[in-house]
């Protein structure tokens, strides 16, 4: 009798161990389901608050009174308890995969500490990439040097989106990721020189010298200096902005986005042409070299 007595008293306790871990799974489950929960709301405040940045940003582009300077200068405000840092970019101020100028391009790696011989060689293979034919240009690269490389062959065509770039032979992961924030597919032709970024002015043939002249005159809204170099300075209002938008919430989240738009739209004040996500501190790039 005493033997039964305990194997009941065995089969109880475990049923009361068993229902509490039970309930213990279901405490931890609803915690996980209410965290999980609160990070959607959280990430979807923070797409709002980037969505009504880049409105704003785009009424303030087409604004002829108080138009927002689009050389990356920093813009703040706030959405409910979202705070946005916002940078717009007028896209001809960045180098454009299909038809800036390759010479330009190295120049820019170079800026970028590639060296001169891996600048000129990935700007060749630019070329190669972007024309239709199978003839090596100088320092180009075409399908046997791919081969070669265990590469892909070369498009033969143009760029239909600034990530084709890692495929460019000569093109590692620590270049792509220090150039591809200057590079677009919405620039059209010669950088603009007013807008762009420190060092793809001076890529340009713009020295030194001359690159703080514009920097300084740009910060003081004065009027730029003329300066030799394959920059573009015409004053004509850009059609194509890059909106590079730094969104935190007040618990600490963040999220960024850069979102590429067209002004005016075909339906409204804007076309979104492509949107991106990047890692904080991906806007750096724009921040004035600090003097040495």
């Amino acid at each position: 009798m005493t033997s039964r007595r305990g194997m009941a008293l065995l089969i109880v306790v475990a049923l009361l161990g068993i229902l509490a871990m039970a309930a213990g799974m279901t405490a931890l489950a609803a915690r996980v389901s209410t965290s999980a929960a609160f990070a959607s709301l959280e990430r979807l405040e923070l797409r709002t608050a980037i969505d009504s940045a880049v409105a704003r940003t785009a009424v303030k582009l087409a604004d002829e009174d108080e138009r927002w300077i689009a050389d990356g200068r920093l813009y703040e405000m706030r959405a409910g308890d979202v705070s946005l840092r916002i940078r717009a970019l007028a896209e001809p101020a960045r180098f454009d995969l299909n038809s800036g100028n390759v010479e330009t391009l190295a120049a820019l790696l170079e800026e970028l500490d590639v060296s001169t011989l891996t600048a000129r060689r990935i700007a060749g293979a630019i070329a190669d990439w972007r024309d239709t034919d199978d003839v090596t240009g100088d320092n180009g690269a075409e399908a046997a040097a791919y081969r070669s490389g265990n590469r892909p062959p070369p498009g033969n065509r143009p760029f239909i989106a600034v990530e084709e770039f890692r495929q460019v032979l000569g093109v590692d992961a620590a270049i792509y990721a220090a150039a591809a924030p200057y590079l677009t597919l919405y620039g059209g032709g010669a950088v603009a020189g007013r807008y762009a970024p420190p060092r793809l002015i001076e890529a340009t043939g713009v020295s030194a010298g001359d690159a703080r002249r514009i920097l300084t005159a740009r910060n003081g809204d004065h009027r730029i200096p003329e300066v030799d170099g394959s920059a573009q300075f015409d004053p004509a209002q850009p059609s194509a902005y890059a909106i590079f938008v730094e969104a935190e919430a007040s618990s600490g989240a963040r999220l960024f986005r850069e979102i590429i738009i067209s002004l005016p739209g075909s339906g409204g004040l804007y076309d979104t042409l492509s949107r991106h996500s990047h890692v904080f501190g991906y806007a750096d790039f724009l921040d004035p070299e600090p003097e040495a």
